[in-house]
């Protein structure tokens, strides 16, 4: 159930322009199932209907039934070996919890128009609240302004600040004050400009700079309230001794606090331009954007941040220290046209590229450069690097052989044709704490880009969408990418088109995959190896529309009839 209701009010009796408008929302929802269906069984990775099957006892697989002209007179056997009889299908009833959400506003607007001249202001006042299940109530509030100048539609100005509040933070730090301002000038309107207008519609040059802010801390509901110290349940306690001890709950610590825990912020800075040319044929917007990002609410809980040691036995709590910039291009290119009376056409691709980089995380010192995060981009690989495989017996032997005996690499006895990963630091043997680099691109795209485009001849429509990526990598393990990854119940997968050039004696010079061996090898299936680190890059058609258009006749009730195919993410 959900709704809105708005009210306003034009106040020109005090001045001109002037309006008050106020509205509240709700939403609420809840969800409610019946489940009725007949379970499977799981033998690997193959999933069984629980019902009964049959199929000839003579031959193999029915062959003799499925391919006799004969009807088949002779004894049958189970199919499915674990169920001579149907199961009964379960009813299963499932709900979601109850949630709602409640938004109201107040704002006072003015716009006016003074010749040349155009003013506007607004300021606005909202709170926002959401109920979930049994939690505790998420709230939100804050007021903000904005005002604008703009002088003969030439010189533009406009100037925004947000007083936000967050139910995150103690009182002190709940509030956040967040500026931004932005200056325009339409180049196209100078008088220097005059004789450009045959193929010079508009050309505006925009620039802007503000501060923004993130009270999001995590999406686990016990991290809520961290400037607040809890207790919660604890493991109980016993006390006597064997069957005649009692136990009784008790309480522990929760996550420490961090009363001084406040807003995550980031100064954003973009400078472009649009151009519209060739009485809107052509139509160009670029923009350079930067941003950095400061007081990132960090988790000291991963193994590689500097938090509390283990004999503390908790974990140090969020703070306010991650550092992150951000940077890249974004471009856009349309043109628009036609090819005599019928034939209408048009192509309007986008490219951006955006590349950020660490500049500190909390991060426990490595010793090395290449082993540190704070320095390469956000979700960049880090790996081991595979060097080669061992060639022979002889040199298994001298790699096992090393560090007295425990051998060269941590993941056991090496054997011909395993891999053996770089000694980056040069001190014997692989480890995580020395061996490990970042190599590849980020997960996420450096780089991205569509090229939309279309035609239109005589009622008949096609639009066309692809979209790719670049500079991106992916880190592969498992099934997708191992040979003969083990399932449950000792079931293996199988081998893939990249385990054929396998490592054997007649193919060690040339091998591109180790050998290969049944189920789990952490040496060779290691899921930080380089040996299953990917290209990601990709162009794909994503859309594809064709539509035909017809104008019925005069005295049909229908004006404009269309009919399309659509097909998405082709």
């Amino acid at each position: 159930m959900n709704g809105t209701f708005s009210i306003g009010h034009k106040l020109d009796f005090i001045t001109k322009g002037l309006k008050v408008e106020g509205s509240i929302s709700y939403d609420a929802k809840e969800g409610r199932w019946i489940r009725r269906v007949l379970e499977t069984r799981q033998d690997g990775y193959a999933n069984y209907g629980r019902y009964a099957t049959f199929q000839p006892d003579e031959s193999v697989y029915g062959s003799y039934y499925l391919h006799s002209t004969e009807p088949y007179a002779g004894a049958y056997r189970l199919g499915n070996p674990w169920y001579s009889t149907d199961e009964t299908i379960s009813n299963g009833f499932s709900h979601n919890a109850a949630e709602n959400k409640t938004y109201c506003q107040l704002k006072l607007d003015y716009q006016r128009e003074f010749d040349r001249h155009n003013v506007s202001a607004m300021v606005l006042f909202n709170r926002s609240s959401r109920a979930y299940d049994n939690r505790v109530e998420y709230r939100y509030q804050g007021i903000s302004g904005r005002a604008t100048y703009a002088y003969d539609n030439k010189y533009l100005t406009e100037f925004n600040i947000g007083y936000n509040g967050s139910e995150n933070f103690a009182p002190g730090n709940r509030y956040g004050v967040f500026p931004a301002g932005s200056i325009g000038w339409v180049i196209s309107r100078e008088a220097f400009m005059k004789g450009t207008e045959k193929w010079l519609d508009n050309l505006k040059l925009r620039a802007s700079f503000g501060l923004v802010g993130s009270d999001k801390i995590s999406d686990n509901n016990d991290d809520r309230f961290a400037y607040l110290q809890f207790f919660q349940g604890g493991d109980g306690y016993s006390f006597g001794f064997n069957e005649f001890g009692s136990g009784y709950d008790g309480l522990k610590e929760g996550n420490f606090a961090n009363p001084n825990l406040t807003w995550e912020k980031a100064r954003k800075t973009n400078v472009g331009f649009d151009a519209t040319l060739f009485n809107g044929k052509l139509t160009i917007a670029a923009d350079y954007f930067r941003e950095h990002r400061y007081d990132i609410i960090t988790t000291l809980s991963d193994g590689d941040k500097m938090g509390y040691p283990d004999i503390v036995g908790k974990d140090a709590p969020f703070v306010n220290s991650g550092i992150v910039d951000n940077q890249g291009i974004d471009f856009e290119l349309g043109w628009n046209s036609t090819i005599g009376k019928d034939f209408r056409y048009y192509i309007k691709p986008n490219f951006t590229f955006a590349r950020n980089k660490i500049k500190f995380m909390n991060e426990v010192d490595y010793g090395n450069e290449y082993r540190q995060k704070d320095r390469p981009a956000i979700r960049e690989h880090f790996v081991y690097v595979v060097d080669h495989f061992v060639y022979d017996q002889a040199e298994a032997d001298k790699l096992n052989a090393m560090n007295d005996g425990r051998g060269f690499q941590p993941w056991g006895e090496l054997h011909p044709g395993d891999v053996v990963y770089k000694d980056l630091n040069q001190d014997g043997k692989i480890d995580d704490y020395g061996d490990r680099t970042h190599m590849g691109f980020p997960r996420t795209p450096e780089i991205q880009f569509g090229i939309p485009f279309g035609i239109q001849y005589k009622g008949l429509d096609v639009s066309v969408m692809f979209q790719g990526s670049l500079n991106s990598s992916i880190l592969l393990n498992g099934a997708a990418v191992w040979d003969f990854p083990s399932y449950e119940q000792d079931q293996y997968g199988k081998v893939k088109h990249m385990h054929l050039n396998r490592w054997t004696e007649a193919t060690k010079d040339v091998a591109t995959y180790p050998r290969l061996t049944y189920g789990a090898y952490e040496n060779n299936k290691n899921g930080n190896s380089s040996l299953f680190l990917y290209n990601a890059n990709y162009i794909r058609l994503k859309n594809l529309e064709v539509g035909r258009i017809r104008y019925p006749k005069h005295n049909s009730f229908l004006q404009v009839c269309k009919m399309y195919a659509f097909m998405y993410k082709v």
